[in-house]
């Protein structure tokens, strides 16, 4: 019974997928992240034009749409609670030739934003997918900060706690690149300790509020950052970035931890190979070639095991 609900299933996809009106589309729309001046005359047209618009906060979307004089009455609520049980609606809509714009309450889409499902089923139908390109705190953040931009790594939201964000940041501790995330204002404290006591003192940017009256970045090393930040008590919205490449003084340490490791490493090889019968100079030998260190001092080093 179970494989023939799932064939009934599969067989009303293909023929859901296969009268799909040629009119269907789906635009995903940047807005505004602050300043609503920085809309595009792009963006205003598709908003025009679209059969729907779905958005994160109907109310925030009308404020853009009071703005430009754009009719809300197209407006649907459409967020991370609400789009796995919309689905069959979205099926619905895009088979019925629906001209939709997906938009967030300010940004870009999916970036830590919803919509990933209307995306899918938008291409699972061969629904064409149309990016209205535009604002992004990301972006924004990046090349105001002052940072080296390429490459960046885009982390979202850390988790809440310590040992879920352990986990989460752990694949790109070593990662020599601009670490970029987003944080709450009643977080944000914690989250730079969490930072600089993972990563190390690293230079790195607050950007605060961008486009809006308040915008702001501030500049130091993430303990610079922390002790600024308990001072202020933060408000607004933050993208934080970490220049998370070697310092100078970084790169130096690691070669000398390096060699120390080698070197140390070599002179335990020596020793065993010797008390397998191996000759003091065949030793040495082998054990600079693998390890990389000079033959001469850790024949020298190794010379009283020799006559012991």
């Amino acid at each position: 019974m179970a494989w023939r609900q799932t064939l009934f299933r599969q067989v009303s996809m293909v023929v859901l997928e296969s009268t799909v009106s040629p009119s269907a589309c789906l635009y995903v729309c940047s807005t505004p992240i602050g300043n609503l001046s920085d809309v595009s005359l792009r963006l205003l047209e598709v908003l025009r034009e679209v059969d729907l618009v779905l958005c994160e906060d109907t109310r925030q979307t009308r404020k853009l749409f009071s703005r430009f004089k754009i009719p809300a009455d197209r407006l649907r609520s459409y967020h991370q609670h609400n789009e796995r049980a919309s689905q069959a609606w979205l099926r619905e809509q895009f088979a019925a030739g629906r001209r939709i714009a997906l938009v967030s309450d300010a940004g870009t889409p999916l970036v830590s934003d919803p919509g990933a499902v209307v995306v899918e089923t938008a291409i699972a139908m061969e629904v064409p997918v149309v990016p209205i390109p535009g604002p992004s705190a990301v972006l924004a953040g990046l090349v105001g900060s002052g940072l080296t931009m390429t490459p960046f790594v885009y982390l979202g939201f850390p988790p809440r706690s310590q040992s879920e964000r352990l986990l989460w940041l752990e694949p790109f501790r070593s990662a020599p690149a601009t670490l970029v995330l987003y944080e709450a204002p009643h977080r944000l404290e914690a989250t730079l300790a969490f930072l600089r006591d993972t990563l190390g003192d690293k230079p790195a940017v607050l950007a605060k509020e961008l486009t809006k009256l308040h915008e702001s970045f501030a500049r130091g090393t993430l303990s610079a950052l922390c002790e600024r930040v308990a001072a202020e008590h933060p408000r607004g919205e933050y993208v934080v970035l970490i220049d998370n490449r070697l310092t100078a003084e970084d790169a130096e340490r690691v070669r000398e931890e390096e060699t120390e490791c080698a070197w140390q490493r070599a002179l335990e090889e020596v020793r065993h190979a010797m008390e397998q019968g191996m000759s003091h100079k065949q030793a040495v030998a082998e054990a600079s070639e693998r390890f990389g260190v000079k033959r001469r001092e850790l024949y020298n080093a190794t010379l009283a095991q020799e006559q012991s």
